[in-house]
């Protein structure tokens, strides 16, 4: 186990974003340790929360990805807490960075152990794509199964290998080729382009996209069904699996093969923009008895904590009601 520190050493990164840099460590899947100052988003520093959301963003990502969750989570008491992942464009890199599923949720914790004022309050983690099967796992870890109240899985990946990365050798080729870093003056502008031009998807760097891509090769698949197997036997933590059919990355069929794991399970359908039914059908469920909820929304793409923040938002803000007084 990493010894965390016993008293508070953040430094203010960017005080009008929020962001704060702070120094940790964690264990790559070798055993080595890395030390490094950990980049972080905190809405509410100073404490005084009803909730904490700690929302994990996908690779490539930052906090930014849950920028549209922010203001009316805080208006409302609840505070969001959003590391950004090594080498991603905050978090500096590490050359002994596996990007293992393990290495990821140690980072994620060291930062959640870092973090000052926490309290006593509920905890609901929250992870988009990549970062949906890290949010699961340290939920339901030793460290924090106690305190979790509730699980967020936006566009997360499945059982099986997706559609974004298939085919798969061509990830694993990539990868080791990055590897041998004699070629990288080429492949890093290439994948630079090839996020940015053809995926859409924003890295602000070569060595950015290549740290995405190394991540793309480590998902956990099935190894993630102990966790799914530890909320099945703890009823009081309330899981939301959301995705979509529209997902260029993660076809629907992979995301109902994961949700199937999940009992007591309901699941919903949205091919509408406006949310005000899935969000009352959603609510009621969970106030009903159901431990998961999982939503098709049938007609999005890979960012519903973009184009359904609102959805989102409501039923946050319900299972902080369900699990406190709300006044």
């Amino acid at each position: 186990l990493v010894k965390r520190r016993g008293f508070s050493t953040k430094k203010i990164y960017d005080a009008k974003a929020g962001l704060y840099s702070v120094p940790v460590q964690f264990r790559n899947n070798k055993g080595d340790l890395i030390k490094l100052d950990a980049v972080y988003q905190d809405t509410m520093p100073e404490g005084g929360q009803r909730a904490t959301v700690f929302a994990v963003h996908g690779a490539p990502g930052t906090h930014a990805d849950f920028k549209y969750l922010v203001p009316r989570l805080k208006n409302n008491n609840v505070r969001m807490i959003m590391p950004n992942f090594p080498g991603l464009g905050f978090t500096p890199s590490d050359p002994r960075l596996c990007c293992e599923n393990e290495e990821r949720n140690e980072f994620a914790q060291a930062v959640l152990d870092s973090v000052d004022n926490l309290g006593t309050t509920d905890l609901i983690f929250m992870g988009h794509s990549r970062g949906g099967e890290n949010a699961l796992q340290i939920a339901t870890s030793e460290l924090n199964v106690e305190k979790v109240r509730g699980i967020v899985m936006l566009n997360a990946a499945g059982l099986r290998i997706h559609r974004g990365i298939q085919p798969y050798w061509t990830v694993d080729y990539f990868v080791r080729l990055l590897d041998l870093e004699v070629f990288n003056f080429i492949l890093e502008p290439f994948l630079y382009f090839v996020y940015n031009r053809i995926m859409g998807l924003k890295v602000p760097t070569g060595e950015a996209a290549a740290m995405a891509l190394r991540a793309m090769r480590t998902f956990g698949y099935e190894r993630i069904l102990p966790s799914v197997e530890t909320v099945n036997n703890r009823p009081e933590i309330k899981l939301l699996h959301a995705f979509s059919g529209q997902d260029y990355f993660i076809q629907a069929d992979v995301s109902r093969e994961l949700a199937v794991k999940f009992e007591n399970r309901v699941d919903l359908e949205c091919s509408t923009y406006d949310s005000t039914d899935v969000t009352r059908a959603t609510i009621e469920a969970f106030s009903g008895g159901a431990q998961t909820v999982s939503v098709n929304f049938v007609n999005e793409g890979h960012f519903l904590q973009k184009f359904r923040a609102q959805y989102l938002i409501d039923v946050i803000l319900a299972l902080v009601c369900n699990t406190r007084t709300c006044l």
